[in-house]
């Protein structure tokens, strides 16, 4: 696995994005007058303390903490490296290092799960932290991506850092872990702050602006919505890709269906043979 880092580049003045490989994620780093805070980890420990150290040397004041917006490897597992100052993540972060199937994910990455950190300062709802001037605003909006999102707000810069809600560089990734009918409502309290001048960092990919946010919301759900109205006509899964009109390519919609299929299955809602009428 090869694993690497841009250089940290500013994108408005104290808001810095890289890049980190094997899986082109944005990394933050947000700096105050008296304090600087990281935004997501990278995919091991060892990512995560080359990450702590470009950002110290960017800074030029002490590194007060970090956030990761969610539980998936490439922000998540570098959160170790920042276990001996205030780390941020979702309440359900913790129970994600259990999950099965960990110990071989661990291994193709090069370190073994007791390496892992869970957040230490876990939270439900919403955390501020003060940077010296500048105050950061950590938000959990709802499930969307996963149960645990997180958006990292800069109020006086214009820059939330959305986590995976939203991706530039491919379709957003609905997996089998995604809540597809609540990511739209979990989007609108990010565009309910977003102004014209508003830089939006997404997960993966360029920044985007509002045009972008409110274009992904309404494919998001557009999926779900042309999902249901299959399955009210009686369409199975297997015909559904054929059958409907989507918003992204048929790779993207072959992954999703089976996931969106028994989501809605779980809410009572599957296809029905019609009879005939006579």
């Amino acid at each position: 696995m090869q694993f690497s880092l841009t250089p940290f580049e500013e994108l408005r003045p104290g808001i810095w994005r890289a890049v980190a490989q094997p899986a082109g994620v944005n990394i933050g780093l947000i700096v105050g007058s008296t304090a600087a805070l990281v935004v997501d980890t990278g995919s091991s420990p060892e990512q995560g303390a080359r990450i702590r150290a470009a950002a110290e040397s960017v800074a030029g004041v002490p590194l007060i903490g970090a956030v990761v917006t969610h539980s998936h490897f490439d922000h998540y597992y570098g959160l170790a490296a920042f276990d001996d100052l205030p780390t941020y993540g979702h309440e359900s972060l913790a129970a994600a290092l259990l999950a099965d199937g960990l110990t071989a994910e661990a291994a193709e990455l090069g370190f073994t799960p007791d390496e892992l950190r869970a957040p230490n300062r876990p939270l439900a709802l919403a955390r501020m932290v003060d940077l010296g001037g500048r105050h950061v605003e950590i938000v959990h909006f709802g499930r969307g991506h996963t149960a645990g999102d997180l958006v990292v707000i800069v109020p006086n810069a214009q820059v939330i850092f959305t986590g995976d809600l939203l991706e530039q560089s491919a379709p957003p990734a609905m997996g089998p872990d995604c809540f597809l009918k609540e990511w739209p409502t979990a989007l609108d309290g990010i565009l309910g702050l977003v102004r014209e001048d508003t830089v939006l960092v997404p997960g993966h990919g360029d920044p985007v602006d509002r045009v972008f946010a409110f274009t992904q919301r309404a494919e998001i759900s557009a999926v779900y919505g042309q999902v249901e109205y299959l399955i009210g006509r009686g369409v199975k899964a297997g015909d559904a890709l054929a059958a409907g009109d989507w918003p992204f390519d048929d790779d993207t919609i072959a992954g999703v269906l089976p996931i969106a299929y028994a989501q809605l299955a779980a809410e009572g809602k599957v296809p029905r043979t019609r009879l005939p009428l006579l």
